[in-house]
């Protein structure tokens, strides 16, 4: 069952142009992924009310919403610096939208309480926004947009100014949460391994239009146009018996009697992932293994290697 569908949205800027057309089901976690500039937060906040489209429909559960203004959308948003009122504790700060929507206030009681619950941060209500960690943050803002009970949540890049551990351990939170809530959830992102963990969907936009729509996995093994192929993990183009073909580091396979021959120029180590870096003639190609592997390379070793499956 569809819950949203952007039909034919296009929005205008001078030499810039955003032009988009897809649809998000009820209960499921897409994420909008691209490069800086690329029209995916702007896309996000046409569908929250806050940018009005120059033409084309947004349609929620069946009724066009193109012309409602944002509060009467029901929908949420987590924004990227979180925007929490400083000069209010935590507790207030969740409680916000149903205090101004006029709710008992023994009901807004019972809901921060259960809600809290479920997110871990019942022991900082009485703390101030100032007070509480970057993660701590996180949760808060996510408290206060779901309190509401949105048809959708929206996400603006709500990891991007954590730390790697603290991020790490917030994507494995939402994935949780998700799956416990069924929420539906438009994430907007420019960092692909948050899209490829999180999304059963990835929405991949360029240059103010979609490139590509798919699973991670479609996304990653199936890339469609030469951006896709790019942006999408890491691609190396090898020339083959006369032919160029598009091979992912980690398809390349180091061999003793390997077909392919190269020097490794320099050697990465990624959390006990080595990613080697070759010079084969003019062609510079990456390739990824486990380090237990790969423990005897060094750099300057002549290597030779097979793609996987030749």
């Amino acid at each position: 069952m569809k819950k949203v569908e952007l039909i034919k949205i296009r929005k205008d800027y001078p030499g810039f142009s955003i032009n988009v057309d897809f649809y998000v089901n009820k209960g499921e976690f897409v994420s909008i992924l691209g490069p800086s500039g690329s029209g995916k937060t702007t896309t996000l906040h046409i569908i929250a009310g806050f940018i009005q489209q120059d033409s084309g429909k947004i349609i929620k559960d069946g009724k066009d919403i193109s012309a409602l203004p944002p509060n009467k959308r029901n929908i949420g948003i987590v924004f990227q610096d979180y925007a929490l009122f400083p000069y209010l504790t935590v507790f207030s700060n969740i409680a916000f939208g149903l205090r101004v929507k006029h709710a008992k206030e023994e009901e807004i009681k019972q809901a921060v309480y259960s809600l809290s619950e479920q997110l871990g941060i019942t022991h900082i209500l009485n703390k101030y926004p100032e007070m509480i960690s970057g993660g701590e943050k996180q949760r808060v803002a996510l408290a206060r947009a779901m309190i509401v009970n949105p048809d959708v949540l929206l996400m603006d890049e709500p990891l991007s100014s954590l730390d790697a551990k603290i991020r790490e351990k917030l994507m494995r939170d939402l994935k949780l949460f998700h799956k416990k809530f069924h929420t539906t959830i438009i994430y907007v992102t420019h960092d692909q391994s948050e899209a490829m963990y999180l999304s059963e969907r990835i929405i991949l936009m360029n240059n103010g239009r979609i490139d590509q729509i798919g699973t991670p996995i479609e996304l990653y093994e199936h890339p469609k146009t030469p951006f896709a192929r790019t942006f999408i993990g890491k691609m190396n183009r090898i020339r083959i018996n006369g032919k160029e073909r598009y091979v992912r580091p980690e398809e390349i396979i180091i061999r003793k009697d390997g077909r392919m021959k190269g020097t490794i120029k320099e050697i990465l180590y990624l959390n006990g992932i080595a990613e080697i870096y070759v010079e084969r003639g003019k062609e510079n190609i990456i390739i990824r293994d486990l380090l237990r592997n790969v423990r005897s390379l060094k750099q300057g070793n002549t290597i030779t290697f097979d793609i996987g499956g030749d």
